[in-house]
Formats: structure tokens, C-alpha cells, sequence
């Protein structure tokens, strides 16, 4: 139990050091190893509290509806009789799991399920009462409780559980809490963006730190002449005027991409052909919805530029609701921020690939 547990926290504090913009995979099998404690109500006559350690396995349908299957195993002492006798006791069950935030690399959830308690005692020296076999009880519980998953990659997160559970045998109150591991196997990828052609231009930002009274935004630009103005357009070139319907005709799906300048959220005009083109199409497929995803650099401050990111996303939404017919109620507006990067940050041109807005239709043909 001790070389199980430091195992864990040299891991804990291995992988606490790396970062991740993850989120729950639909379709992903998830494996958690755990360690925790166990509380015994007191009238079930065990020692108050002891070490566990147990498994879970689980399948999420999609972001948010999951199932995990769990058993959990530790060592106590009944203090019914005397001397004390040794009890295993092993848990059980299955649950189902509800992921509150699944787009957050913090993700809170909520749990309930139903399984079994298995209480196995030591040999009792009284042959006369039990016999030379161990002497053996089984309880059918039910549990609730809550939970935390943080994600670190996106296969990896460190997750915390607090249940409730009752036996429902003579009516128990116990309490089992515990620290795992969460590892997630397949499952949906994150959406990427059309990558940047190497011959289109790339901002470069400075690194000038800015005051303290001035809010931190994700973007900068390079130092220019006096005479030249502050912000500068970012050239790129437009989408062809019938790729959309091409490819939701041909392929089913079709992506546009949409850039804006330095801290705005102001549609561009050599962009607006491209998505009064997307809206027709959207007129000739009235099945089809469209969901439109903002995103930006990690440069400046996380939560403002997830408010930045949304506006963006919303900017695209009421242009094609107002300008362009569409309901929007087929429109879904998202900031992400800078969760979900295409190239890295680490360098000029990956955060100008990750300064984006992008807008993906998915037509069943």
C-alpha cells in the first residue's frame, strides 16, 4: 500500500509540471487506478477510516453521459468481538457518470450507481459458532457523489471522487474518497483548422510587457513607423467562391475559416463574401448546422481571451442571422479561447495559425 501510494505522487508531481487543453472524448474507454480512504459508520462496529485501493473502467457515449465500472479493496478490524477480527472488504458496482463542463480542461461531475460490499472475516478459533472457513458477508449498496477530472493532456487526467455509499443490510452511511489516474483510449479527435500556406504572410507579435492598469490580450504586433497606423491587416487569401457547396455536395462537409484583426471582433469585408456564400448553402440544405468555434494565441490573460474568442464567434453567428436569413436556432456560437491550439505556441508563426475562427458544417448525405 505504500509503495503504491508514493508511486502515485512521484507521478502526481511529474505530470502536474506538463500542460494540456483537453476535454472528455465521445466514444473514449477511460482505465483509473485509485487510492483513498474508506469511512465505516460507526454502528457497523470497523475501524473509522482505513487505506483503499481500487479500478475503474468506463465509456463515455459523448461529452457529457459516461458508465464506469469500479471495485475497490481494503483492510479493517471488526471490533464486535474480542480479540479483534481481521476483515477484508472489497466494493463494487457500476455507475453513471454526467460531466458537467466537458469543453474545460477542468471538468466537475456527478455520479450515481448501485453494487455490492463484500465483508470476509478471519478463521474464528470457536469452531462450534462458524466453523474452520472464513466467515463471509455480501450487502447490496447504493451510491451518489460528485467528482473532479483535470485534464493535462488529451488521454491524461488527474481526477477526484467523493461518494456516498449505503449498505443497504442494516442500513449503513459510509464515505469513500480517493485520488486516480485517468487514462482515455480512442474516442473522437479535437477539431483542427486548415493549416496556414507557407506563402501567406505571418504576424509576428512583440514582447513588450504592457501596463499594469491594461487589460493582458492574447495578440501583439510588431513595432512599426510612427507614421504607420497601430494595427495591420492580415492578408490572406480568400476561400473560392463555390468551395463550400462543393464540398458539402461532394463530401458532406465543408469548413470555413474566418481571421480578424488585433483585439477586434469585427468582421472583415474581404470575408463577408465567404460567409453570405455559407449561408446560401445553408438556404439550399435546410438540414444542415453549423457550428462556429473562436479561438486565440496563449498570449495575455486566459480568461480574457476566452471572452475575445466568444465575441468572435458570435460576430459570424449575428452576421449570418441578420444579414444572411439563417435561424438561429442551426447556428452554435463557442469560444474556446486558447484551448485548443492547431501548432504551438512556443513560436511566432504557431500563434498566428492558432489566431483563428473557424465554422464547420456537417451535412449526412
Amino acid at each position: 500500500m505504500k509503495k503504491f501510494a508514493s508511486l502515485v505522487v512521484i507521478l502526481l508531481v511529474m505530470l502536474l509540471v506538463s500542460t494540456g487543453n483537453a476535454q472528455v472524448r465521445p466514444g473514449s474507454f477511460t482505465i483509473a487506478p485509485t487510492v483513498g480512504w474508506y469511512t465505516f459508520e460507526g454502528n457497523e462496529d470497523m475501524d473509522a477510516a482505513v487505506p483503499l485501493v481500487g479500478l475503474r473502467l468506463g465509456y463515455n457515449f459523448n461529452k457529457y453521459l459516461g458508465v464506469e465500472g469500479y471495485v475497490h479493496y481494503a483492510q479493517t478490524e471488526n471490533n464486535a468481538w474480542s480479540p479483534k477480527k481481521d476483515v477484508d472488504f472489497m466494493g463494487y458496482g457500476g455507475e453513471v457518470i454526467f460531466h458537467l463542463l466537458p469543453n474545460q480542461a477542468l471538468v466537475p461531475f456527478l455520479a450515481a450507481g448501485v453494487g455490492g460490499a463484500h465483508y470476509s472475516y478471519g478463521v474464528f478459533e470457536d469452531d462450534s459458532d462458524y466453523g474452520t472457513d472464513n466467515y463471509k458477508n455480501n450487502k447490496f449498496t447504493f451510491d451518489y457523489g460528485y467528482g473532479l477530472k483535470w485534464f493535462l493532456s488529451d488521454w491524461f487526467a488527474l481526477r477526484l471522487d467523493i461518494r456516498h455509499v449505503m449498505p443497504i443490510d442494516r442500513f449503513h452511511n459510509n464515505m469513500l474518497m480517493s485520488l486516480g489516474l485517468n487514462f482515455a483510449f480512442g474516442g473522437a479527435k479535437k477539431t483542427t483548422a486548415t493549416a496556414v500556406s507557407a506563402a501567406e504572410p505571418v504576424v509576428e507579435e512583440a514582447a513588450k510587457p504592457q501596463a499594469a492598469a491594461a487589460p493582458v490580450v492574447e495578440e501583439a504586433r510588431p513595432a512599426v513607423a510612427a507614421a504607420a497606423p497601430a494595427v495591420v491587416e492580415e492578408v490572406v487569401k480568400p476561400q473560392p467562391k463555390t468551395q463550400v457547396k462543393e464540398e458539402v455536395d461532394e463530401m458532406g462537409r465543408a469548413t470555413l475559416e474566418v481571421l480578424f484583426d488585433f483585439n477586434k471582433d469585427t468582421i472583415k469585408k474581404n470575408y463577408t463574401k465567404d460567409i453570405d456564400h455559407m449561408a446560401g448553402v445553408m438556404k439550399e440544405h435546410s438540414d444542415l448546422k453549423l457550428t462556429i468555434e473562436g479561438h486565440t494565441d496563449n498570449v495575455g490573460n486566459a480568461a480574457y481571451n476566452k471572452k475575445l474568442s466568444q465575441k468572435r464567434a458570435e460576430a459570424v453567428k449575428n452576421y449570418m442571422v441578420k444579414k444572411g436569413g439563417i435561424d438561429a436556432g442551426r447556428l452554435n456560437a463557442v469560444g474556446y479561447g486558447q484551448e485548443k491550439p492547431v501548432a504551438s505556441n512556443k513560436t511566432k508563426a504557431g500563434r498566428a495559425k492558432n489566431r483563428r475562427v473557424e465554422a464547420a458544417v456537417d451535412y449526412k448525405k
